[in-house]
C-alpha cells in the first residue's frame, strides 16, 4: 500500500514537472492589464505612502493601466504631503480628468486648505457638483461648506455668508442642527466680524457654545468682544477658558496645514497682557 501511494505521488510529481507554466510572463492582452493592475492594488495599500515600494507598485500598476484615476491620485498624495507642488498638480490633475468624482473634489480640497488658491478650489467644488448632480462631499466635508471658507479667503464675505448658511440651513433641516460643522458658524463669525455685525457676531458665538462649548477659538473671540467692551473681567474669564480648551487641543486646526483664522498660544498670551494693564 506504501509502495502504490509513493508511485501515484511520483506520477504526479513528474506530471507537474513537465506540464508548461508561463512563469514569468511579460506581455498581456488589453483585457487582461485594468485586472492585474488592480491586482497590484495591495502592494500599494501594504506600503507606506510615498515610500519606495509604495511607488513602485503603484507605477508598476499605472504601467498597466494609465487610464486608472485611482493610481494617478494615489501619486498625487505622495507629493502633496511632501510640498512637492508642481508634480501634485500633474498626477492629480490627470485623477480629476479620468475620473472626476471623486477626485476633482479632492482636488478642490486641496487647492483650499493646502495651497490656499481659492478660485481653483471653487471651480473644481462646482464642476463636481454639475457632474454628480447635487451638492458633493470631499474628504469628509460639504462643498458648500468649503466654498464658504474659500469666499472668506477670497474676502467676499457676502458669498461665504450665502454658502455658509445655505450649507448650515441643508444639513440642519435634513439631519439635524447637531450634524453642522461647528466650524461653519466660526467662519460665520469671521465674516460679521469682518463686516462689523456685532448681533449676528454674537449669534454665531452662541451657536458655537451650543455646539461645542469648549472650543478654545470661540472663547478667546469672545474674550476679544469682552474686552473691547471694557468688560475686563469677563473678558479674563473668558480667556482663561480659551486657554484650558486649548492645552487640551480644542482648538480649530488641521493636518499638515494652518487653518484660516487659526490661533496659537502667542495670541492667549497677547490678550492676557491686554487684561493686566
Amino acid at each position: 500500500m506504501l509502495r502504490l501511494s509513493t508511485f501515484c505521488l511520483s506520477l504526479l510529481f513528474l506530471a507537474s514537472c513537465t506540464e508548461k507554466h508561463n512563469w514569468y510572463q511579460k506581455e498581456f492582452s488589453a483585457e487582461e492589464k485594468p485586472a492585474l493592475a488592480e491586482s497590484v492594488r495591495n502592494g500599494v495599500s501594504y506600503h507606506y505612502q510615498g515610500t519606495v515600494p509604495e511607488q513602485f507598485h503603484a507605477l508598476e500598476a499605472l504601467a498597466l493601466d494609465s487610464s486608472n484615476g485611482d493610481f494617478w491620485r494615489e501619486m498625487g498624495t505622495s507629493r502633496v504631503k511632501r510640498s512637492l507642488a508642481d508634480e501634485m498638480y500633474y498626477w492629480y490633475g490627470k485623477a480629476a480628468e479620468l475620473k472626476p468624482d471623486p477626485w476633482m473634489g479632492f482636488r478642490g480640497y486641496l487647492y483650499l486648505y493646502f495651497y490656499r488658491d481659492y478660485p481653483r478650489a471653487i471651480a473644481d467644488f462646482d464642476q463636481m457638483d454639475s457632474i454628480i448632480g447635487s451638492i458633493g462631499n470631499s474628504q469628509a466635508q460639504d462643498h458648500d461648506y468649503m466654498r464658504g471658507i474659500a469666499y472668506y479667503g477670497l474676502n467676499d464675505y457676502q458669498n461665504s455668508k450665502d454658502y455658509l448658511r445655505k450649507y448650515i440651513e441643508r444639513i440642519s433641516t435634513e439631519v439635524g442642527a447637531e450634524w453642522v460643522d461647528v466650524y461653519a458658524h466660526l467662519y460665520l463669525f469671521f465674516c460679521h466680524k469682518a463686516l462689523g455685525e456685532e448681533m449676528a457676531m454674537q449669534n454665531e458665538l452662541n451657536a458655537i457654545f451650543a455646539l461645542y462649548p469648549d472650543l478654545a477659538d470661540a472663547h478667546y473671540q469672545q474674550a476679544l468682544i469682552y474686552h473691547q467692551k471694557n468688560q475686563l473681567k469677563a473678558a479674563r474669564e473668558s480667556l482663561e477658558k480659551a486657554r484650558a480648551s486649548y492645552d487640551l487641543g480644542f482648538y480649530h486646526q488641521r493636518p499638515y496645514v494652518e487653518v484660516l483664522e487659526q490661533i496659537y498660544p502667542q495670541d492667549l498670551d497677547a490678550l492676557a497682557s491686554l487684561l493686566t494693564q
